[in-house]
């Protein structure tokens, strides 16, 4: 009966923006054939940094670049999707009609206003709404998210649907000097749970990544580091003026911090951890902003368990590719995900065009392997699959 009563609150939903743009699949089925504009029945997506460019190019649009939008298939609707970058103005509007609420930012911060506008509660505050936040009940329909669940969450309200892999290693940048350019997981271990040392003879001070992040949370169990242990460790590098935690995978947020730690402290070097398709991305030039020159991305000799994995990008820019063995790697590798309500992708009595548009290894996501290979990603072997599955995030932002 839950089931039912979510479905027919997204339903009702969706039918106050249009009625091509109403969730039900029946609605879709009698609706007249391109009565309004595809993006109105679109479906929205906010969340992570990391994959906002490869669902820009789903979208249509990434880059300066037009791609073919991916949609449904004719029997749902050819429904298509948008998605709203993590960063830009601090409020969005992300269907006609709907309400202005805080621009989630982050895997976290998109898993959340997804739960929200499920849940019907209120998200944000009151810098784009009401001091309690604003309702978003059925403005957002997937999440975008570069994590999967917390570890020991066995709820099932969403279900993380796989699309790409993703490899993460530490971005450095040294104003004066050559570079540190390859360290093991247990230097990673120690910088980010410690703080910073001399490695190699080089001053190196870890930074940390704006905590709403699925990096930020990715990197600390690569690092083992405790949210408390890393916002220690990366004391140095907040107390630099300007930002107090890196926007991830920003090379430019990276090399600011480096020059002001390398005014204090001659030949200093900064790391962070950073998303290596995002890197590929922004240095092939199909995402942006570019890494400037001096930022890198390191090798990593020891995984710990005795694994040299090397560098995760392999060639020169424009034409940097990314290293299968390290995407692979159990450790430094990730998968990437888009998050949707499990009551509507998850049942026979789903929603069909949710399941057309990621649902399985011949769902339109997953059947748009070149586009995720352009944006430095490499395709899910288990892109589809809907057996993972999480909680809703609580919280308001």
């Amino acid at each position: 009966m839950a089931t039912l009563t979510l479905k027919q609150k997204l339903v009702r939903c969706g039918a106050a923006v249009a009625a091509a743009g109403a969730i039900g699949s029946t609605m879709i089925a009698t609706s007249p054939v391109n009565a309004d504009p595809k993006q109105f029945s679109a479906f929205v997506g906010v969340g992570s940094d990391t994959t906002q460019d490869v669902l820009n190019a789903f979208a249509g649009f990434a880059g300066g670049t037009n791609f073919t939008p991916v949609q449904t298939t004719a029997a749902t609707g050819q429904r298509q999707l948008i998605s709203f970058d993590a960063t830009g103005s601090d409020c969005i509007i992300s269907r006609t009609g709907g309400g202005t609420f805080n621009r989630p930012n982050g895997s976290t911060g998109g898993r959340r206003a997804l739960s929200r506008s499920l849940t019907g509660t209120t998200y944000g505050n009151a810098l784009c709404g009401p001091a309690a936040g604003s309702n978003v009940s059925g403005q957002v329909q997937f999440a975008r998210s570069s994590s999967g669940p917390a570890g020991g969450d066995v709820g099932t309200d969403l279900t993380y649907v796989p699309f790409g892999r993703d490899g993460v290693s530490f971005a450095y940048y040294r104003t004066d000097g050559s570079p540190v350019t390859t360290l093991t997981r247990a230097q990673l271990t120690s910088l980010f749970t410690t703080g910073t040392q001399t490695i190699d003879g080089v001053r190196i001070v870890p930074c940390g990544i704006q905590t709403a992040s699925g990096t930020y949370g990715f990197w600390n169990t690569v690092t083992t580091a405790t949210a408390a242990q890393e916002n220690t460790a990366t004391a140095d590098c907040q107390a630099l003026p300007g930002i107090n935690r890196l926007q991830e995978n920003d090379g430019e947020e990276l090399k600011l911090l480096g020059d002001q730690a390398d005014t204090a402290v001659n030949g200093t070097q900064v790391v962070t951890g950073f998303s290596a398709g995002a890197f590929i991305a922004k240095s092939n030039g199909v995402a942006a902003p570019t890494p400037p020159a001096g930022v890198g991305i390191g090798s990593i000799s020891n995984d710990g368990n005795g694994n040299n994995l090397g560098s995760p990008i392999a060639g020169t820019a424009p034409n940097l590719t990314p290293s299968a063995t390290f995407f692979a790697n159990g450790t430094f590798g990730r998968t990437v995900f888009n998050v949707v309500p499990t009551a509507l992708i998850g049942s026979a009595f789903g929603n069909a065009d949710l399941k057309s548009m990621f649902s399985g290894p011949t769902s339109a996501v997953c059947q748009a392997t070149a586009t995720v290979q352009t944006f430095g990603f490499l395709p899910a072997p288990n892109c589809g699959v809907l057996n993972i599955r999480g909680s809703y995030i609580a919280g308001a932002l």
